[in-house]
């Protein structure tokens, strides 16, 4: 009766299971100027994990804020995050694998990553289709050079997310008038905040049994309860090493990972 009880009360404080799965991130773009609002987009680290990862640590540190959409094309698309009102380069992080064959498409829109000619060159620049031909900037695993007939890839541009909010402002931003592709008149880019506060891990680390991106005290205590008792039915699982119980070889793999983070949208304890 006692352990029937004991897993009674586990079943209680774990009503939110290991397994449950977190909202995907939301940055929140605030513009001023010539077009002013918020656009929210919603991000996709299943899809994308280091594109999304690199546009968040961005966001967060502030990076954004007070740049420009610089490049606007009517009927493509509208870019920025990576010139302030001076038209100055603001000095980016290192460039980032491109992920553009995940199959998202650049459709109306999605944001993708900005990048020179060559894959992986993205850094902070970024872009929001405002039309459904966009399909050039897709991936292609197997395209033909027109000259030799000989099959290749075609590497895209990376969608890692979409405007769930805020189009009508991405509409007004690619209706300006602009001077090679530059607005007259300036849309500044006043912040970028991530607004999505559930936490989303890049991966699991062993050990992080509440599945909030970390491993810390709170998941040392759900270990103790379990520890050299059998598994029952409803309890956050601390068999790492799936033998049956939670015994030293689980401790181990819990240790290995002690207070690190793996967060992606909100920072650790």
């Amino acid at each position: 009766m006692r352990r029937i009880a004991l897993c009674l009360l586990l079943l209680v404080l774990s009503a939110v299971t290991v397994d449950a799965l977190a909202a995907n991130p939301q940055v929140t773009i605030q513009v001023t100027g010539a077009v002013s609002g918020n656009i929210v987009l919603e991000l996709y680290p299943d899809k994308a994990p280091i594109t999304v990862s690199n546009f968040i640590n961005y966001a967060r540190s502030g990076f954004y804020d007070g740049l420009i959409f610089h490049r606007v094309i009517s009927g493509f698309m509208i870019q920025g995050g990576g010139y302030d009102i001076n038209m100055v380069t603001k000095t980016p992080g290192p460039p980032i694998k491109n992920e553009s064959s995940n199959g998202l498409l650049n459709l109306t829109a999605t944001i993708a990553m900005a990048r020179t000619t060559y894959a992986d060159t993205a850094t902070s620049e970024f872009f929001i289709n405002v039309a459904d031909n966009n399909d050039f900037l897709d991936y292609d695993s197997i395209i033909y050079n027109y000259y030799t007939g000989n099959p290749h890839a075609q590497i895209g541009y990376c969608v890692f997310g979409q405007v769930v909010s805020g189009m009508s402002v991405v509409n007004a931003i690619a209706a300006l008038s602009t001077t090679d592709d530059r607005p007259d008149e300036d849309v500044i880019i006043q912040s970028a905040t991530v607004t999505s506060n559930e936490p989303l891990c890049l991966e699991k680390l062993d050990g992080d049994f509440d599945s909030d991106c970390d491993v810390d005290t709170d998941d040392l205590m759900k270990f103790a309860i379990q520890w050299l008792n059998p598994k029952c039915e409803g309890c956050y699982n601390a068999d790492i090493s799936s033998d049956g119980e939670v015994d030293f070889a689980d401790f181990a793999k819990m240790a290995a990972n002690w207070l690190k983070c793996n967060s992606i949208t909100t920072p650790c304890n």
